[in-house]
C-alpha cells in the first residue's frame, strides 16, 4: 500500500505492537475482508434493539451520506460515510497523526479509554479469517482497500451504539491511510456484501434506505432489519445477480441487478448486451453507464433541452446546460430484470452546479480509468433520491418505490 503502510510499522511500534503488513497493488474495487469472516461473525447481533426494529439517521455533507453513530465504554462519537458496497465498518483510532491520516471533524477514537475495546489476539477464527494480516505481540493487524483509498490498522471489537440500537461489532481501527480527506467523517458505515460489513454482522434479513435530496436539508434514514418496508408493497421486485468472475475480482461486495433497458423520455436508449449489469452504489453521487450507452443518451437529452449547451462549464462535466432552460428535459427509465421500472426525474441527473448552471451528473464509465468496470454501469445516490429501496437478503431480490425520503423515519 506504499507509504501509507510504511508509515503503520512506526505507529504500531507506539502503540500496540511490533508489526508488518504485506504490500500489494490495490485494483478497482479490490478487497480484503472476505468470505472467512463470515463464521466469525454470525451471531454479533443488535441485540438491543427493540424486535430487531433499527433506525438510522443520515444526512448529506460534501458529496456523501454520512451516519453519526459511538464507539466504546463511555462512548466517543464516531461518523460513518455510508458506503452499499463497503466491506466494514471503520474508524480512525489513535495514535494516528500527522500525514499519517486524513482531518476529522471530532477527536479521534481513543481505544486505551474504552473499557469494552479488545484488540483482536492472534490465533482467534476473526484474525485467522482475514486474509492481509500479520500479527506480533498477540495482536491482530490488517489492511484493506476501500473506496476512498487504502487504509490499516488494528481488527478490534467494541459497542457500537448505530441508531436505535447498540451491540458488541468489529471494526477497523485505522492507524494509517493514504487518504487525503474524507472532508470530516472519521471513516466509514459498510453495507456491503461482506461478513465485516454492519448488514452482515446484525445478521438481518432485509433492509432499506431512502435518500432525501441533497439540497433540501432533510435527514436521511437507513432502516435495518424488520423497519425495512416499502410503504406501498406493490413495487417489482428484480432479483440481485452475481456477475463476478472470480471471488477475487473485486465485485462480488457490490450489490448488484440486471439492466434491460433505457429511455430517455419516449426515446430508447440502446445498450449493448455486454453492458447490462448495474452496481448500486452511495459511495459516489454520480452515475457511470458504458460509453456507448452513454454516448446514447447524452444526444437524446440534448435532444430533448431546447437551450444550447454551454460554452463553458466547471471541471469533470461534459454536458451542461443555462438553469432556466432545461424545461424539456425528460424523465429517465431504468427497466431492470422483471420489469422493475426506475424513473429518475431531471431534478436528479440535472445537478446545480452555481452561476445559473446545470450539468449531467451521469458520466461514462471509460472514465473510471479501469478493466475490472468494463461493462459495468453504477447507479450513483444523486440519481436514487427520493426513491426507497429495500433489499431483501433471503429472497436475493431489490424493490423500490417513489417517495418522500425526509419524511420518512
Amino acid at each position: 500500500m506504499g507509504r501509507p503502510v510504511a508509515a503503520l510499522l512506526v505507529l504500531c511500534l507506539i502503540y500496540l505492537t511490533t508489526c508488518s503488513l504485506s504490500t500489494r497493488t490495490a485494483a478497482f474495487g479490490a478487497h480484503d475482508l472476505r468470505r472467512g469472516l463470515e463464521r466469525a461473525m454470525r451471531g454479533r447481533l443488535l441485540a438491543d434493539a427493540a424486535e430487531g426494529v433499527v433506525v438510522v439517521p443520515i444526512h448529506w455533507s460534501n458529496f456523501t451520506y454520512l451516519a453519526n453513530y459511538t464507539i466504546g465504554t463511555p462512548p466517543q462519537a464516531a461518523s460513518g460515510i455510508i458506503d452499499l458496497a463497503g466491506e466494514l465498518v471503520w474508524t480512525q483510532c489513535a495514535p494516528c497523526r500527522g500525514s499519517h491520516c486524513f482531518k476529522q471533524e471530532i477527536p479521534l477514537f481513543d481505544p486505551a479509554t474504552s473499557s469494552t475495546f479488545r484488540a483482536e489476539p492472534c490465533g482467534t477464527t476473526l484474525c485467522e479469517s482475514v486474509p492481509t494480516r500479520n500479527c506480533s505481540s498477540n495482536v491482530c493487524i490488517y489492511e484493506a482497500f476501500t473506496n476512498a483509498g487504502d487504509t490499516g490498522g488494528i481488527v478490534a471489537t467494541d459497542t457500537l451504539a448505530v441508531g436505535t440500537a447498540a451491540a458488541n461489532l468489529a471494526f477497523g481501527c485505522v492507524v494509517a491511510s493514504d487518504i487525503d480527506t474524507m472532508g470530516g467523517p472519521s471513516g466509514f458505515v459498510g453495507l456491503g456484501r461482506t461478513p465485516w460489513s454492519l448488514v452482515t454482522q446484525t445478521n438481518v434479513t432485509a433492509f432499506s434506505y431512502c435518500l432525501a435530496p441533497h439540497d433540501t436539508g432533510k435527514k436521511s434514514t437507513l432502516f435495518l432489519g424488520d423497519s425495512a418496508k416499502l410503504a406501498g408493497g406493490k413495487s417489482n421486485p428484480t432479483p440481485l445477480v452475481n456477475t463476478s468472475a472470480s471471488p477475487d475480482d473485486g465485485l462480488d461486495h457490490y450489490y448488484k441487478v440486471h439492466l434491460e433497458g433505457i429511455k430517455a423520455g419516449d426515446a430508447p436508449i440502446a445498450t449493448p448486451p455486454s453492458g447490462r449489469t448495474v452496481l448500486l452504489d452511495t459511495f459516489s453521487p454520480v452515475s457511470f453507464l458504458v460509453d456507448g450507452t452513454y454516448q446514447a443518451l447524452k444526444k437524446a437529452v440534448m435532444s430533448k433541452i431546447s437551450a444550447p449547451p454551454t460554452a463553458t462549464r466547471p471541471p469533470s462535466f461534459d454536458l451542461c446546460f443555462p438553469k432556466g432552460g432545461v424545461s424539456g428535459a425528460p424523465d429517465l427509465v431504468f427497466t431492470f430484470q422483471g420489469s422493475a421500472a426506475l424513473t429518475v426525474p431531471p431534478s436528479n441527473y440535472l445537478l446545480d452546479v452555481g452561476d445559473g448552471t446545470v450539468c449531467l451528473a451521469i458520466w461514462s464509465s471509460a472514465r473510471l480509468n479501469s478493466t475490472a468496470a468494463d461493462g459495468l454501469n453504477i447507479l450513483g445516490s444523486l440519481q436514487q433520491e427520493n426513491i426507497h429501496f429495500l433489499f431483501n437478503l433471503e429472497k436475493e431480490t431489490l424493490s423500490f418505490e417513489s417517495a418522500d425520503c425526509g419524511a420518512l423515519s
